[in-house]
């Protein structure tokens, strides 16, 4: 009986902090509930406060409430919130999105996901989705997002963009794929909607804007990745709007690099130029991010007996007569030892 009470007890108190927890903290606009601290695994019942489009879920910065933990976002933890239409969950430790049709807006940052299911027989709504800092190696789940202005998979572990993906997302105007392990770019599987692309801090082996479009590009970010040569004559043609562009790559030699700027600049396009003191000339190279002069050739021997050839001569001169005099000391001391 004692044991029936404690639990009862136990499971009750349990109720009342998790009520506390999912308390919105005041916030100035009246639709925005902003949860301090939650923990949800698939299974456990759940309530929201009713009456708010947006939640911010975040971890506490209270030592004595610890970092919130949500393992899933799943369709029972989607409906215990009331079906908002804006969900920002950041870290959170979440490893699982099972994405709402519903939803306009999602920002699940600085978390651990590794998947995002796409299933479902309804058409997507959202249009802002940013899934930064995870462990996804896979995006053919954005190929139903066709709603989609806004893709963030910046920082996480993208080995391939798949082909027919991308093309798929008509009115995509902002992409992130930033600091991801894919080597190709499908160029002509790029929206033509696009308006910001940033590739940067990958793994790109090779780029080709031949026979492509890209009429409302204005920015693009390709630098510090392993492209060898980048023709801009192309991109200009592909990308006619173009107003910033960020091309730096370690093995594009760095005179080519020089005029590689030189012919955006002459387009007043804006780029980054991070060694503006490095002069673009064969004497000059970029290594480890530094300005690295190349070690000179050394210059033909002058024509003539100079300084060094004479030290030569008397070196030798004075060897000889050395060995010239030992000679002659050893014979000598033969002749002695005869004629004893």
């Amino acid at each position: 009986m004692l044991q029936n009470n404690i639990q009862i007890f136990i499971w009750c108190l349990s109720l009342v902090l998790t009520t506390f927890a999912i308390e919105c903290l005041p916030y100035p606009v009246a639709s925005v509930c902003t949860i301090e601290y939650v923990s949800y695994n698939p299974g456990d019942g759940i309530t929201f406060p009713k009456g708010y489009q947006q939640f911010i879920i975040k971890s506490s910065v209270s030592t004595k409430k610890g970092y919130s933990k949500v393992a899933t976002m799943d369709p029972e933890l989607y409906e215990a919130m009331h079906r908002p239409s804006s969900i920002e969950m950041t870290g959170v430790a979440l490893r699982t999105i099972t994405l709402p049709s519903e939803l306009l807006m999602g920002d699940f940052t600085g978390n651990w996901v590794a998947s995002v299911d796409t299933s479902s027989a309804e058409n997507y709504k959202i249009t802002y989705l940013d899934l930064s800092s995870n462990a996804l190696d896979d995006m053919h789940f954005v190929k139903r997002l066709a709603n989609l202005e806004f893709l963030s998979l910046r920082t996480n572990r993208i080995k391939t963009i798949p082909a027919l993906v991308l093309n798929t997302l008509t009115k995509l105007k902002y992409l992130y794929l930033q600091y991801n392990h894919f080597t190709t770019i499908p160029w002509n599987d790029i929206p033509s909607s696009l308006i910001h692309l940033d590739c940067s801090h990958s793994v790109v082996r090779s780029v080709e804007f031949a026979n492509i479009s890209l009429p409302l590009l204005e920015y693009l970010n390709l630098q510090y990745n392993f492209i060898p040569s980048i023709n801009v004559f192309d991109l200009l043609r592909a990308a006619p709007q173009l107003k910033e562009a960020h091309l730096f790559n370690v093995d594009i030699d760095w005179p080519r690099m020089g005029e590689i700027m030189s012919e955006l600049a002459s387009k007043n396009i804006s780029y980054s130029n991070y060694y503006e003191g490095c002069p673009f000339d064969g004497n000059y190279s970029i290594k480890l991010g530094r300005c690295y002069r190349r070690r000179r050739q050394k210059p033909p021997a002058d024509v003539g007996i100079g300084n060094k050839v004479v030290m030569l001569l008397i070196v030798a001169v004075g060897s000889g007569v050395l060995f010239v005099y030992i000679v002659l000391l050893v014979f000598r001391r033969m002749k002695q030892l005869r004629w004893f």
